[in-house]
């Protein structure tokens, strides 16, 4: 009777021992498991403070560049007289127009061939020659194989008009403010009437679009 009761103390006492280890167990396994998730999210706090200073202080560069660059382009339009020698005021006037509306004109964004035309048409009048025709592939409103540089828009113009009215054309053009690059030139008649042909190209270059891009951290 006396070694039941002792059997029953040593079988109680090692089942408390036993429980006591399990929950020990169960204890340190949770600990280092939540010290490892503790520690795991800290690592990504931290990747993530990293990530959003380092695009603060980019912020604040492009900030710092954009004041500049902004005073720059006032003293570039400020003053009175254009860099080809007309009114900043008078965009209506000989070369006239601020530089920044100089240098729209030089090199425009976009394919625009109905402007072109338009362009042209004022500047042959303008030297006394008779338009017979200006022609070429109007592709405003297609998608072009374009790149992010400058970009060709080829026509061909068909005029008449005496010898000093088609050399004084030839000059004008390749003065022009918007660059042109004669390719060919046919001529026939004689001094008092000379017909023209000129094959040449015009350029423009694509606007370039900014994107802010979102960055998933892992």
């Amino acid at each position: 009777m006396q070694n039941n009761s002792k059997k029953n103390q040593i079988n109680h006492f090692a089942n408390v021992i036993t429980a006591t280890v399990g929950v020990g167990i169960f204890l340190t396994l949770f600990f280092i498991f939540s010290i490892n998730l503790l520690w795991n999210r800290y690592l990504y706090q931290q990747k993530v403070i990293n990530l959003q200073n380092a695009a603060l202080s980019n912020l604040n560069k492009d900030i710092s560049v954009s004041n500049s660059l902004g005073h720059s382009f006032q003293n570039f339009i400020k003053p009175p007289v254009n860099i080809i020698g007309g009114s900043s005021s008078n965009a209506n006037s000989i070369n006239g127009g601020d530089n920044s509306k100089i240098i729209l004109d030089a090199l425009p964004s976009s394919y625009d061939f109905p402007e072109l035309v338009s362009s042209l048409q004022n500047l042959l009048t303008s030297q006394g020659v008779n338009i017979n025709s200006i022609t070429g592939i109007d592709q405003s409103n297609t998608t072009l194989n374009q790149t992010n540089g400058v970009n060709t828009i080829p026509f061909q113009i068909s005029v008449d008009g005496n010898y000093t009215a088609i050399q004084q054309l030839i000059n004008v053009m390749e003065k022009s403010i918007r660059p042109i690059d004669i390719l060919k030139i046919n001529i026939s008649g004689d001094q008092t009437n000379l017909n023209v042909i000129i094959s040449a190209q015009t350029f423009y270059q694509p606007s370039i679009n900014f994107k802010i891009l979102k960055e998933t951290v892992n």
